[in-house]
Parts: C-alpha cells; sequence; structure tokens
C-alpha cells in the first residue's frame, strides 16, 4: 500500500515539475541522456530513472542473441544494486523497502505489433515479405526503468545524492533530474564530471 501513495506522490510530482519546466521537452531516447524523477514526502524518498538502452547496452533493440541478453542480464543485475547507480548520505539513515527494474520495449511503427502473431504464417510463402521486420529493430527503442522506494530516519540529512551511475555505465553521458518535496521543486543536469546533486535547503 505504502508503495502505491509513494508512485502516486512520484507521478503528482513529474505533473507538478513539468508546469514548472513546460519549456523543456526532453527527447528520452536520445542517446547520453537519461531521466530521473525523484519525490519526497515525509520521511520517504523516491527515486524512478529512465534510460534509454544504448546508454546502458550500447543498443536499444530488443535482445535475442545469447551475447546482448547477457549484456542486458549483467545491466539489470547492476541496477538491483542501487549503490552501482546512487548514494544517499549514511546519515540519513534510509532504508530500500520497495524496489522494481525492467526495461520497457517500443517500436515506432505501430504496425510493427500487427507481426505479433508472425509465427502463424511460418508456412507462407509470402514470410519472406516480412524480411525486412528486421529493419525496424533500428528504429525501436528499450528503456531501462528502475523505481527506488526508501524510508528514511533523518530524511532532512539528504543533502546531496552521489551518482556512480556514470561510472558503472560509461556511455551514459548526461542525466535530466526532476526533483520534488514539501519544500517545493527543481531540475538538474548532472554529467560524469560532476557526479551529484547538491539537495541543501531543497528538503
Amino acid at each position: 500500500m505504502k508503495k502505491n501513495i509513494y508512485y502516486s506522490l512520484l507521478m503528482s510530482s513529474i505533473i507538478t515539475v513539468a508546469a514548472a519546466e513546460e519549456t523543456r521537452q526532453v527527447d528520452k531516447h536520445e542517446h547520453g541522456v537519461g531521466e530521473l524523477n525523484i519525490a519526497v514526502e515525509s520521511s520517504a524518498i523516491n527515486l524512478e530513472f529512465m534510460i534509454p538502452g544504448a546508454d546502458i547496452t550500447g543498443f536499444e533493440y530488443e535482445a535475442k542473441s545469447d551475447s546482448d541478453i547477457a549484456l542486458v542480464n549483467a545491466a539489470l543485475s547492476k541496477f538491483e544494486n542501487f549503490q552501482n547507480i546512487f548514494i544517499l548520505p549514511d546519515s540519513s539513515n534510509c532504508d530500500l523497502v520497495d524496489a522494481e527494474i525492467g526495461i520497457n520495449q517500443e517500436d515506432d511503427h505501430d504496425e510493427h505489433d500487427e507481426h505479433d502473431d508472425h509465427d502463424e504464417h511460418d508456412d507462407h510463402d509470402e514470410h519472406d515479405e516480412h524480411d525486412e521486420h528486421d529493419e525496424h529493430e533500428d528504429e525501436s527503442h528499450n528503456e531501462f526503468v528502475a523505481h527506488y522506494s526508501f524510508s528514511c530516519r533523518n530524511v532532512k540529512e539528504i543533502d546531496r545524492i552521489d551518482f556512480p551511475y556514470f561510472t558503472t555505465f560509461p556511455s551514459s553521458g548526461e542525466l535530466e533530474i526532476q526533483f520534488v518535496s514539501e519544500a517545493g521543486s527543481t531540475s538538474f543536469e548532472v554529467e560524469g564530471d560532476e557526479p551529484f546533486i547538491d539537495l541543501k535547503g531543497k528538503i
């Protein structure tokens, strides 16, 4: 139940910040740019990452080969240990209460979904007509999504968040961060040369 409350806060925070930043529109599939939404309420902090697959594994098509699947699984394992991605101050005494890690697969071509029953045509000569199907893979996008919820005994001690994310995934060039708390909302752009945000006075 708590998770649903946290998630509602996170979603409302995104809307709030988006309204304040309506001139900023970031293409979530822009290579080298990931998105992070952070919401703080009472003793809870939630972080939700949305990162283009190319920034994590070097490709955005659906992993099918053994080598690609191995890259995806290795990346998911890294996300499972949140300290590979971000670090909260020890003094905040935050405990992880929930985490969800996954991949969203999108395709720019609506008709792509029409081929989901592709296997039904295995015996048909026109099957070859769908060979160009592979071309669509270059236009599909997978996105790593990671959501972490924490309960903190000293949430106001979160005056900084560091991001080892940039060394964990060297192809990632930037994080576009939307932050909201009871003190207000703000946004950050973080890169690997200064991999942290300063939250003094913002919680």
